[in-house]
């Protein structure tokens, strides 16, 4: 059985961002390949001392962070050497000739789960939410709902791979008698859902690309990821507004270049020392908040 943990209100604290008060969560947000960065980030948050006392995540977030949820400061590195080994077909697990027959036959996504399953079931620190050392949650939509659903106990491999089924892309999963695909469709940064589990303070590892001038889409696939991309950016933004007038925030600098495709694992190297590079010197800007986030 899995846990879902429903929406609650909370008044705002009025807090300085200095005092950054305690309970602290890493919220990671969704992003496919681009979550390399993040791997950048946990590495230079372990490296100032910087501790989660609560972790969410969202899709890629999710797999992430149940990483350092588990092994903590050791699960950082694991994850480095995850991310410098997986390509393309780690997760998708077959070619694109065989996509069309598939979307016909199914009419529901291109690619099975088998491989993005096994990735996740050979690198999971624990097989249930119960025994993780850290508290971790892991965001799903709610297929019948079309709202964010909170995942917090029962079997850990099920629900990441819940909160990574990307919709088309992969089958969406049963859990309880209920289903469930990506998601980052509904809460792609987890702030709300890391100030629902009691963070009064959330550290956002968005691997999504900065504001910037986007190239126009040239045909019907760019058309679609252009639209997703909008759509889910507009509703994190809104998000992430919101919750500041009910927690600290504290924003970490995002990384990803605009032309990274989604399935595009090549790049892993370069976006986790980029990520490193300026997470640290962010970090190093406001030592003056170090104390207060490492409590």
């Amino acid at each position: 059985m899995v846990t879902l943990l429903e929406r609650t209100d909370h008044p705002g604290n009025g807090r300085h961002v200095a005092d950054l008060p305690r309970p602290l969560a890493f919220a990671l947000s969704g992003g496919a390949s681009s979550g390399a960065t993040q791997v950048g980030m946990l590495r230079a948050l372990r490296d100032a001392g910087i501790r989660p006392d609560i972790i969410v995540g969202t899709s890629v977030g999710a797999i992430n962070g149940v990483m350092v949820a588990g092994s903590g400061e050791g699960g950082v590195d694991r994850l480095r050497d995850v991310w410098a080994e997986i390509d393309r077909d780690e997760i998708l697990g077959s070619s694109s000739i065989r996509c069309l027959p598939r979307l016909v036959r199914t009419r529901r996504h291109l690619f099975p789960s088998d491989a993005l399953r096994g990735l996740i079931q050979r690198n999971l620190p624990v097989q249930r939410f119960e025994s993780l050392p850290i508290r971790f949650a892991a965001v799903a939509t709610h297929v019948a709902h079309g709202s964010p659903a909170v995942l917090v106990t029962g079997d850990l491999g099920r629900a990441l791979l819940a909160s990574a089924a990307i919709p088309g892309v992969f089958p969406r999963v049963e859990i309880d008698g209920h289903w469930y695909f990506d998601g980052g469709v509904t809460a792609n940064v987890p702030v709300r859902q890391a100030v629902e589990l009691g963070a009064r303070t959330v550290v956002v590892l968005d691997a999504a690309p900065p504001p910037a001038e986007r190239d126009q889409p040239t045909n019907i696939a760019e058309t679609i990821q252009y639209v997703a991309g909008l759509l889910m950016r507009s509703q994190s933004s809104a998000d992430v507004s919101y919750m500041r007038g009910l927690c600290e925030l504290v924003e970490l600098p995002r990384c990803t270049p605009q032309r990274v495709g989604p399935f595009d694992f090549s790049r892993s190297h370069e976006l986790m020392e980029l990520a490193y590079s300026r997470t640290r010197r962010f970090l190093t800007e406001r030592r003056g908040a170090l104390p207060a986030l490492v409590g």
